[in-house]
């Protein structure tokens, strides 16, 4: 809340209302000093002029510090009613903005405007800063354009005019107008063209690249591709270059294309920023070749420079690549999250720190949520349901049959055991609901044949399916199981160490195999 404003007290029979301190002052302003007593305080913005404020226009100042309260009230409260505060200011006497604000505070079921308030996007009232930047609008996603008005059209070709003097402004309002009058796009694509058009240009034994003659031979191709949008045109140099152009001002621009021109320029300074960083890192690269310092990964035994490597706790060096595909395959498979270090005989695991500098965001916010399911599941193994209809997790219950979803998007009912709908549950066992329609009966059986494959982890209850390979299961939470017999086991003491053939049983122990006959 900003500063207080008091209400201005009118003279009565010429007397004057009490008066705010006065500050010291020099003995040489005595003589003003004392007409300076009889003054009548003024509001916190005083009117212009000086002098005692005349009776006749109380009323008036009144009405505006009446109005400024009102407009700094709503600055901060944009969904009270107007109504309200005039009549918190006049009847209940309420002439000091903090009091309003506090009061508003403590009583947050004051009368709102009708229709939902939306706050300015730049207001310290939202949340957060990366909240705003998240919702930022992309004025190269050529999709989420509407189509902009003549007004803002017409400025926007006059500054593609200003920006690209070669071409004919025919040319630069028939692309804009195919681009649904926007500018940021529109001048990304001709930029583009133009990018092209100098690097299929004839080199000359110099570094810098000899310019085209820009006369009425010279040419563009301007091409524009998104999605199923596919805009093409060859477009021809101007014989001289365009002499007069209409300039704005930042001040004069209209919002929408003073937005899409911030939104270019810190476009192309970010990418200008990233093609320096590849440079120096092209250039770190091969000053570490020449003085022959490059470090092997441990995984893929490629040479890289120290920048391009992360490491484990343990200190093992591995590029950046390797331990992407490594996190992604960790992830997204049925594997156990844990990224520990691919050295064989290394157990420590990669620090938080490095997987946050590594890893692509969408790989690393699926790592946080798997090892938030594992840890969740490890500790609650029994309790922990997914809805058969949005595998949406929660924890019930054990002697619980019946779930609901939390889900706010599903809130379906369920059977625990079958997964079939609640309410056509009810006084029906998990097999006379299947037996009453044959297709669900069938798929049951189906099921049930199914699940003879599956083996549940005795751990976390993870189902495993075994497709190939030897009877020693590793579930993604670490523990181990015969796929024979269901035991929990501990590397291979568990199976026959006799040799004999393939799928033959043992004469000597009663032990499970390893290897399942092939045959």
């Amino acid at each position: 809340p900003g500063p207080a404003f008091p209400r201005p007290e009118p003279q009565q029979d010429g007397i004057p209302g009490p008066a705010s301190p006065q500050p010291a002052h020099p003995p040489e302003e005595s003589g003003q000093q004392a007409g300076r007593d009889n003054e009548q305080p003024g509001p916190a913005f005083p009117a212009q002029g000086s002098g005692d404020v005349p009776e006749q226009g109380a009323a008036g100042q009144e009405q505006d510090l009446t109005a400024l309260l009102i407009r700094e009230t709503e600055a901060r409260f944009p969904d009270v009613k107007k109504e309200y505060i005039e009549e918190l200011i006049i009847i209940k006497n309420c002439y000091d903005l903090n009091v309003l604000c506090n009061f508003l505070l403590e009583n947050p079921d004051y009368p709102k405007k009708e229709g939902r308030v939306v706050l300015n996007p730049s207001s310290s009232l939202l949340a957060s800063q990366d909240e705003t930047k998240a919702s930022e609008m992309d004025y190269f996603d050529f999709s989420k354009l509407a189509p902009l008005d003549q007004r803002c059209f017409i400025q926007a070709a006059d500054l593609l005019m200003a920006d690209f003097k070669m071409l004919s402004s025919q040319d630069i309002k028939w692309a804009l107008h195919e681009l649904k009058g926007h500018y940021a796009i529109t001048r990304k694509a001709f930029s583009d063209a133009i990018k092209k058009w100098q690097e299929l240009s004839p080199e000359t034994s110099g570094k810098r690249k000899r310019r085209k003659e820009m006369n009425q031979y010279s040419y563009i191709d301007f091409k524009f591709e998104q999605g199923d949008v596919k805009i093409e045109k060859r477009m021809f140099f101007l014989e001289n270059k365009r002499r007069h152009w209409r300039s704005y001002d930042k001040l004069s621009l209209l919002p929408p294309v003073l937005l899409e021109q911030e939104f270019y320029e810190q476009k192309v300074k970010e990418m200008a920023e990233h093609a320096d960083f590849l440079l120096a890192l092209q250039m770190n690269e091969e000053q570490y070749q020449k003085d022959g310092q490059m470090i092997e990964c441990r995984c893929c035994y490629g040479e890289f420079a120290f920048e391009e490597l992360t490491q484990c706790a343990d200190g093992h060096l591995f590029c950046k690549e390797c331990l992407i595909k490594y996190a992604q395959e960790a992830v997204f498979g049925s594997g156990k999250s844990e990224l520990s270090c691919m050295e064989g005989s290394c157990t420590c695991s990669f620090p938080t720190s490095e997987l946050e500098k590594v890893l692509p965001e969408n790989i690393l916010c699926k790592y946080y949520e798997r090892k938030a399911e594992e840890e969740v599941a490890a500790a609650c193994a029994d309790e922990l349901v997914r809805c058969p209809f949005c595998n949406f997790p929660a924890l019930l219950d054990s002697d619980v049959k019946r779930f609901s979803c939390p889900n706010p998007r599903c809130r379906k009912e369920t059977c625990r055991k079958c997964q079939g709908l609640w309410k056509e549950h009810m006084n029906l066992t998990c097999e006379q609901l299947a037996e009453k329609d044959d297709i669900k009966y069938r798929t049951s059986i189906e099921e049930k044949m199914t699940a003879a494959r599956i083996r549940k982890c005795h751990k976390c209850g993870t189902g495993l399916i075994k497709s190939e390979g030897c009877n020693r299961m590793s579930c993604r939470c670490g523990a181990q199981m015969c796929y024979l017999c269901r035991a929990a086991i501990n590397g291979y003491d568990h199976f026959c160490q006799h040799p004999r053939s393939p799928g033959a049983p043992c004469q000597d122990c009663a032990k499970c195999s390893l290897w399942t006959d092939p045959t």
